[in-house]
């Protein structure tokens, strides 16, 4: 009988050391995740440098009153509205404008045309997003000036127009597509090129 019950003590002595070493492991996995934890949460915290703040690993950080960053496509930067101008004679002669664009039309518009310049691409001459895209990835990996983009896809839609494209056809896009303010630009431009 000695010998059943040593062998049970040697047994349960076992199981025991058994148990005692799964807890340890357990324990020393819960500290290590706390650990990796803690180490992360802190190379995600703010570092300030003379009253600038450097926000690593972030998503979704809104600044200010009206303007969100973030890499979450379905939230959407909000930006103040263009003051629509009063539609003048002036405004009415530069839609009905049958000058063709050049060069120097290009350059009044394309600084004030912003984000939304592919709903311009799509007024004006009815490009996909495939096109757009094609014309924007050059630019992005080459590290172009953003109003480069937009004076390329103005060069694609007068090359792809049916018919002479004029300012009072861009114009017309601009308004419908309420990019006022390059309107009042290109307006600017053809009452300085008629002086």
């Amino acid at each position: 009988m000695a010998n059943k019950g040593e062998v049970s003590k040697t047994g349960s002595v076992s199981k025991f050391q058994t148990y005692e070493k799964v807890d340890e492991t357990q324990k020393n996995l819960k500290d290590t995740i706390k650990a990796k934890i803690n180490r992360r949460n802190l190379s995600a915290a703010p570092f300030y440098l003379n009253g600038a703040i450097q926000i690593n690993n972030a998503s979704n950080v809104h600044l200010g009153n009206s303007v969100s960053i973030g890499n979450n496509p379905s939230i959407e930067i909000q930006k103040p509205p263009e003051p629509k101008p009063e539609l003048s004679p002036a405004l009415t002669a530069l839609f009905e404008n049958e000058e063709e664009v050049t060069n120097l039309h290009r350059l009044a518009v394309d600084s004030h045309i912003g984000s939304d310049w592919r709903f311009l691409g799509q007024e004006l001459a009815g490009f996909s997003n495939g096109q757009m895209d094609q014309l924007e990835e050059p630019f992005k990996a080459n590290h172009y000036e953003f109003r480069e983009v937009i004076y390329q896809m103005l060069l694609m839609w007068e090359g792809h127009c049916e018919t002479t494209p004029t300012v009072g056809m861009l114009a017309t896009a601009l308004w419908k597509c309420k990019m006022y303010s390059a309107v009042i630009s290109l307006l600017e431009r053809v009452k300085d090129s008629h002086k």
